[in-house]
């Protein structure tokens, strides 16, 4: 029995459109194989810096800080995180609890960092938290799409 990987489930996608006559049986197989596919490579991708600029680019209010300027707060503060990571986290913070947060006059950048530092310290998440949260909250559920 091969492991499930997305090598295999490639090379099973051609076997079927290379080698297999057109049946409901190989149509479903096909269509199983191609969600699975869509769903391994959604999964194991890292989340990068275009990620964290395309997600901020959505946010409302915008983004405010460069992530030059949310790195810095952050090696300021002392804190050791993936740059695209913080500036993504500082903006999702602002987007979600900026009124909030203005209407107790704590809208200051160093709050806002070390808010992002705990969010993504948490130890009680999973691994890659701000990851996951992207693929699986922000982004879509790729076996409905």
């Amino acid at each position: 029995m091969e492991k499930i990987t997305l090598a295999n489930i490639e090379k099973e996608i051609s076997n079927i459109i290379e080698n297999k006559p057109l049946t409901c049986d190989n149509l479903e197989r096909f269509v199983l194989l191609s969600k699975a596919m869509k769903y391994m490579k959604h999964v194991h991708r890292h989340f990068t810096e275009e990620d964290a600029k395309e997600w901020a680019s959505h946010m409302d209010p915008p983004a405010r800080w460069t992530m030059e300027q949310t790195t810095a707060v952050m090696q300021q503060r002392g804190y050791d995180h993936k740059p695209c990571e913080f500036y993504v986290v500082m903006h999702m913070l602002v987007s979600d609890y900026g009124k909030t947060m203005a209407k107790y006059s704590a809208d200051r950048p160093e709050i806002w960092a070390d808010l992002a530092h705990d969010f993504i310290a948490d130890k009680d998440a999973v691994e890659d938290k701000v990851g996951r949260y992207w693929r699986d909250i922000v982004q879509y559920d790729p076996a409905e799409g």
